[in-house]
């Protein structure tokens, strides 16, 4: 699979799990998740939005104020599924 093949809802859970975005303190802002998938900056809150709402992403808020995504369970199960 390349990037070509994937949407930009699977890019980014996809950069997420590769960067180890898997608990709040790995968690990645809005501007690292645009820098590491290629995608507009103002296309990522919608995306993880409907990411939220399904269960795979979690939020956190770091040290200096900034709002911080990660994977939950659920999210790495789902990014697990698109290589079988």
């Amino acid at each position: 699979m390349n990037d070509s093949e994937l949407s930009p809802q699977q890019k980014l859970l996809l950069a997420m799990h590769n960067t180890g975005a898997i608990m709040g303190k790995s968690g990645k802002s809005v501007e690292e998740l645009a820098v590491l998938t290629g995608i507009p900056k103002e296309d990522i809150p919608q995306l993880i939005t409907d990411h939220t709402a399904a269960g795979y992403l979690g939020e956190t808020v770091d040290e200096g104020g900034v709002k911080k995504y990660f994977l939950t369970g659920r999210g790495i199960i789902r990014v697990s599924s698109l290589f079988t």
